[in-house]
């Protein structure tokens, strides 16, 4: 009689261990698998900068988006300020049109910085009437400032 206590112990021991593994599994692949509320705030914010520059061209919202102090590098070297880099994008009359392509965003965190990386594929329709390929990677870092973020820098990366 002892024997079928102990056997049937030893039973209900491994099945709760079982299943406490199962629960450490689940919860390891959703942890993974989620991204953190400040990813999602970068991300939603590196979205709606790209859509800016390339499509709506609205100084409103790059005026909410950038930090006091942000520096734009551009594709030819010049470093812009925060008011230079508001005036060159909304003041660019080209209309770009994205390639065909999956689009993705890698996301980089550290502290209080998150360095978002994207890249452009697609043509540059100038006002003069000429088209050219266009090319870029975008190195967006974004500062963690009180409940947002806000673009610190903006590099832009030619691609040829």
């Amino acid at each position: 009689m002892q024997s079928l206590k102990s056997a049937g112990g030893a039973r209900h021991k491994t099945i709760k261990m079982k299943s406490r593994l199962v629960i450490f599994f689940l919860a390891c692949c959703s942890v993974s698998a989620g991204q953190s509320k400040k990813t999602v705030k970068v991300l939603a914010h590196s979205k709606l900068l790209v859509k800016t520059i390339f499509e709506t061209k609205d100084s409103a919202v790059l005026e909410a988006l950038f930090a006091p102090g942000m520096r734009h590098m551009t594709g030819s070297g010049k470093t812009e300020s925060r008011e230079e880099a508001i005036r060159n994008i909304t003041g660019n009359k080209s209309v770009f049109e994205q390639a065909n392509m999956r689009i993705g965003y890698g996301v980089t965190e550290e502290k209080d910085l998150s360095v978002v990386r994207y890249f452009f594929k697609g043509r540059e329709n100038k006002p003069d009437g000429t088209s050219v390929p266009y090319t870029v990677n975008l190195v967006m870092v974004w500062v963690k400032e009180k409940k947002d973020v806000k673009l610190l820098r903006l590099e832009t990366i030619w691609v040829d």
